[in-house]
């Protein structure tokens, strides 16, 4: 087994542990039991569970900015939507079953732990960039405004992933299209109600 194999074990068995017992509730020892290595061994790679928290929110920035990257024909509109449904599925091909239980515990263990919180702050700038992107060739395209605030509809735009993520771990029959039909529409309405007031 290589090192990167080791490595990608023990940050999937940690991702697993923290989505099934909270990360208050899971020790080093299960992780590296579940990852098939002596806790001894782990301590190569990881010197604790902050560091395996920290390795997770990278991982998920890895695959978000993948997302990001894919070629996509549609409009910036659709990109916005199909980045956001991706998010909220438990068998897209790029995050495991039980992403949004891991999200949740992300979130909730970064409002209480200053390091973790710095890391999640750091990775949220990042990804919250792609969206402001894809809004800003929207306004370039025409599809919204020339006058949308940027950085308000960004945040808003991913306090909506946060909040259809959480509902979709608490509800996991939770399913954007069929109970949320129209959302789209609704999307760019929100997108374009962040419009600067003229002054």
């Amino acid at each position: 087994m290589t090192k990167l194999d080791t490595y990608q074990k023990l940050i999937l068995a940690a991702y697993n542990c923290f989505a099934e017992k909270g990360y208050a509730a899971t020790s080093v020892k299960e992780i590296a039991k579940r990852a098939g290595i002596s806790q001894g061994a782990m301590y190569t790679y990881f010197q604790g569970k902050e560091e395996l928290f920290i390795a997770i929110v990278h991982e998920e920035q890895r695959i978000a900015l993948s997302v990001y990257e894919e070629k996509f024909a549609g409009s910036n509109l659709e990109r916005i939507y199909e980045v956001m449904f991706r998010y909220c599925l438990t068998n897209s091909k790029f995050y495991p079953a039980n992403h949004n239980h891991i999200w949740l515990e992300i979130m909730a263990e970064s409002s209480r732990n200053d390091i973790l919180r710095d890391s999640f702050i750091k990775s949220d700038i990042v990804l919250r960039q792609g969206i402001h992107n894809f809004i800003t060739n929207g306004v370039k395209a025409g599809e919204f405004p020339s006058n949308v605030n940027l950085d308000r509809a960004t945040i808003v735009v991913f306090s909506l992933i946060d909040g259809l993520m959480a509902r979709k771990a608490i509800n996991p029959a939770f399913d954007i299209e069929k109970d949320l039909p129209g959302f789209k529409e609704t999307l760019k309405a929100i997108i374009c109600s962040s419009a600067s007031s003229p002054s």
